[in-house]
């Protein structure tokens, strides 16, 4: 968090009064809005909602007002000429406005399905609520963190901007989903499915920047969350209980969750889980795992953010603009210990040399890359997931999945095959590119059209009808729904 309050530092500078204000956003527009940008999700974490929502509200009347000026296209195209990118600082102010206002990525309403939403709990019901509640720093989610186990789920389960970020933006974007009024119903007894909100992975992130939990050695951040939003879901009424959690939905948006958290298969047994992966796996720890049950839960793709996801359909080129055959680059033995009994990326590595093919380690122009290949690899990391399958689809470029026990989401409405190429772990290597190499061109023309037909399924940040990691998501439910057996308690 270093670097975030070096910019929250500069944005309170620029902000502090009027003139000074006016003068830096005629001096470098761009430059004002990415500082404050960068500034507001530790000045949520910091100070609280109230005065993020303040300078989110500065940094969007500035974008308001120049973005209705004569000249502000050739002004963009000049920024853009300096290294300004000025759709993502574009699209990052109506993420944070989402978040802030409640509203979700995709469209209105949720298929016709109602979902009850599990709010806070009441501050008197947190041990912190004897201060000040008036959505200031006392009141902050780094102070209720900060503050013991006791305030964690009321800090997490307000959404927090830090947990929109990365891999586990998940956590946020679906329980803001289903919280929003296309989907939720205030009426428990009016509703299809009951969602817990499931902030497991964010609170561990949390903590590993910030340390809030330091000095209570061997505390379980997230088991402790766990816990206490099942206690909380069941105070709450007795929905759980009636049917034993079968029409709740919980979320787990890491590999290794839920078997880090203690209890979880008999406290959550018939309980719907959205997850990346269908087993918890550590190569270098622990013995697969089962998590999934294909009569009720449902793999859901990683969340790529989306300034990212922007980036990769912006390099998205024809097939007759790829000159890479193979590219793939990212951790594996050679730079990252923890990699070192992931053998399929060690395989990936015997191809490097070869003509068109470009692996090894992490490079820039990264994105550039995927969209200038024709197959990009997706092979499986420590755990069976790989976030690289869906980075490939987005930039258009076909995956080649090397993970054997990989579980593929939405394989109910989705023709993996007419889009991607499974391949096995123990062949990767020359026999891969041989085989890669050997495709005809009409082939490789029809696969890259389908991927671009359906990268929309793996894009949280789709402008799409009707295709979205959301869509694929309720439309799952739906079957769900129409299947729920009878339960008599």
């Amino acid at each position: 968090m270093s670097t975030a309050r070096i910019f929250l530092r500069w944005a309170r500078a620029f902000t502090a009064s009027d003139d000074l204000l006016n003068e830096i956003v005629g001096n470098c527009l761009f430059g004002f809005l990415t500082v404050l940008l960068h500034a507001l999700p530790l000045l949520e974490y910091e100070r609280g909602r109230v005065e993020a929502l303040g300078m989110l509200e500065t940094a969007r009347a500035v974008w308001s007002a120049v973005s209705k000026m004569e000249e502000f296209s050739a002004v963009s195209e000049e920024a853009a000429t300096l290294g300004w990118d000025v759709q993502s600082i574009s699209d990052t102010l109506h993420s944070y406005t989402d978040v802030f206002d409640g509203t979700p990525s995709t469209g209105s309403g949720c298929n016709g399905l109602k979902f009850y939403v599990y709010s806070p709990p009441a501050p008197a019901e947190a041990a912190n609520s004897s201060g000040p509640r008036n959505g200031t720093e006392a009141d902050s989610i780094a102070a209720l963190l900060r503050g013991g186990p006791s305030g964690y789920l009321h800090a997490l389960a307000r959404s927090p901007l830090q947990c929109l970020f990365g891999m586990y933006g998940t956590e946020l974007l679906y329980h803001r989903l289903f919280a929003s009024a296309g989907c939720r119903v205030a009426d428990p007894e009016a509703a299809d499915f009951f969602f817990v909100p499931s902030y497991f992975k964010c609170v561990e992130v949390i903590n590993y920047a910030d340390h809030f939990n330091a000095g209570r050695a061997g505390e379980d951040e997230a088991g402790l969350l766990f816990e206490q939003t099942l206690d909380h879901v069941r105070r709450a009424g007795p929905w759980f209980d009636r049917r034993d959690g079968a029409d709740h939905v919980v979320l787990f948006s890491w590999g290794r969750f839920p078997c880090r958290l203690p209890g979880w298969r008999e406290a959550i047994r018939s309980a719907v889980a959205l997850q990346v992966e269908d087993r918890c796996e550590d190569l270098n720890s622990e013995d697969p795992q089962s998590t999934f049950s294909r009569w009720k839960d449902i793999i859901i793709p990683g969340h790529i953010d989306r300034w990212r996801a922007l980036e990769l359909r912006r390099q998205n080129q024809p097939t007759g603009k790829r000159d890479v055959l193979i590219a793939f680059h990212g951790r594996h033995a050679n730079n990252t210990d923890s990699y070192g009994n992931v053998t399929v990326r060690t395989r990936i590595l015997e191809m490097e040399g070869l003509p068109g093919v470009s692996v090894g380690g992490f490079i820039e122009d990264y994105h550039e890359l995927l969209g200038m290949s024709l197959f990009c690899l997706a092979p499986r990391g420590i755990t069976p997931w790989t976030i690289h399958l869906y980075v490939a689809m987005l930039a258009g470029c076909i995956p080649v999945i090397l993970s054997d026990d990989f579980e593929l989401p939405f394989q109910d409405h989705l023709d993996w095959p007419s889009f991607s190429i499974r391949w096995p772990e123990n062949r990767t290597g020359k026999e891969l590119y041989s085989h890669l190499l050997s495709l005809p061109v009409d082939v490789i023309h029809q696969m890259k059209q389908k991927v671009d037909e359906h990268a929309c399924w793996f894009d949280y940040y789709s402008a799409a009808s009707g295709c979205s990691p959301y869509e694929g998501v309720l439309r799952t439910l739906g079957k769900r729904l129409q299947q729920r057996p009878g339960y008599a308690g």
